[in-house]
């Protein structure tokens, strides 16, 4: 028999003697094991979904736009305005001025603000507003398109905010369903945080949001951003809260920093890196989410088998006693100790994936506008890694516990 036929066998035999163990032998002990494990994954890939969510925050994107500027957090300048959170100023201005650049196909500023919206029916919701100045140029914000606004920004009307209210909300699919309403449906908005009154609105469009812009199924609302600034209090110092760039050319941050002093200039690829790098707090809960799953699911695997080890003593020295050499049993255990963690993992995932739809399904519905949790796909690679460490690290007591069985010969003579 060749060696990879006998530790073929080996590992058969060891899962087979696990499944008996389940169904018949041991079945509270190994439930106990495959629950520990799961709900210490559960609870670490719920927690890290979270912190996914956090670092991802609103990030507000189109196909073909290229750089973001960005105010940077707590930065001091003319050109950030000091509010509830750090935000660009005269950005129509500077609008204007990066769209003159050759080098740039299209600029636009953008806002995002939350907004209360009810329908004629009496039915109200939290959106998330993102106002832009519309242009045939830019092919969409936040995944929806623009081509419904009218373009420019009318209400702006050079900054004095009384030209024509043109009313042109694009929803999102997520925000139709959820207000009921269809295109050409009248509708009302205010700002959540600072606003200054109802204002009417009327359905231009209501599209399904691009799974890329990281919207995909939320409810949000694309405006003219004068329109948004005058709900939100956010015309005084003609404020937004990042600038799209679109543009071919490469190496265009350092000009634009220029431009915005107190600003940072990113890229599309880095964006999404430099939140990460930027957000401590998601980085802390993911790290403790994880030490916690390993001790958690180590105990608990270690305890339940290390008892069974023991109660299996007078079998382990049989295997002994017909010719099953040490490395031969410690295959046995460590296969046993993998497969329950394993199984405990995937248990852990769909436990996980659960939690997470109900607790964004409540959050959405409770306290915030949009889904707090993203339960990325390689969570359940992480998920199972995870698993499998705990079993590595538990073989090495159950080793030792085996150890303690050979004097057990004498039992059986």
């Amino acid at each position: 028999m060749s060696a990879v036929r006998r530790w073929l066998g080996l590992v058969g035999v060891a899962l087979r003697r696990t499944a008996t163990k389940a169904t018949r032998t041991a079945p509270r002990q190994t439930a106990v094991s495959v629950l520990g494990v799961a709900i210490a994954v559960a609870l670490m890939l719920v927690v890290t979904a979270t912190g996914l969510g956090l670092v991802q925050g609103t990030t507000v994107r189109g196909d073909a736009v290229d750089y973001w500027v960005v105010p940077e957090s707590g930065g001091a300048s003319t050109m950030v305005v000091s509010t509830d959170s750090a935000k660009l100023g005269d950005v129509h201005a500077k609008g204007d001025a990066l769209n003159a650049d050759n080098r740039i196909e299209y600029a636009t500023p953008v806002g995002i603000s939350v907004l209360k919206v009810e329908t004629d029916g009496g039915g109200s919701e939290y959106v998330l507003g993102v106002g832009v100045v519309g242009s045939p140029k830019l092919d969409g914000v936040a995944g929806l398109p623009t081509a419904p606004l009218a373009p420019g920004d009318p209400y702006y009307a050079n900054g004095s905010y009384d030209g024509e209210w043109t009313g042109e909300a694009v929803l999102s699919s997520g925000a139709a369903q959820r207000l009921g309403v269809n295109e050409s449906a009248n509708i009302s908005a205010s700002g959540a945080i600072a606003g200054s009154g109802d204002r009417q609105w009327q359905v231009t469009a209501a599209e399904q949001a691009a799974v890329e812009s990281g919207l995909s199924g939320m409810p949000v609302m694309l405006v003219h951003l004068s329109e948004l600034q005058a709900i939100t209090g956010a015309q005084s110092g003609d404020q937004a809260d990042q600038i799209l760039v679109q543009s071919n050319v490469g190496g265009l941050e350092s000009s634009l920093e220029e431009r915005f002093a107190g600003a940072s200039a990113v890229t599309r690829s880095g964006f999404t890196a430099q939140n990460s790098v930027d957000s401590d707090l998601p980085l802390a809960m993911g790290l403790a989410a994880l030490l916690i799953a390993v001790v958690v699911g180590t105990l608990f695997v270690a305890t339940t088998q290390g008892l069974q080890v023991e109660a299996d003593s007078e079998q382990l020295a049989t295997l002994t006693a017909i010719g099953f050499s040490r490395r031969a049993r410690a295959v046995l255990l460590v296969v046993q100790a993998l497969a329950l963690t394993l199984v405990g993992g995937a248990l852990g995932i769909v436990l996980a994936y659960g939690t997470t739809a109900i607790t964004n399904y409540a959050a959405t519905r409770a306290i915030a506008p949009v889904p707090i949790a993203t339960f990325h796909p390689l969570l359940v690679v992480y998920g199972l890694g995870v698993s499998a460490f705990i079993g590595i690290l538990v073989a090495p007591y159950l080793l030792a516990m085996e150890g303690r069985t050979e004097g057990v010969t004498e039992v059986i003579r």
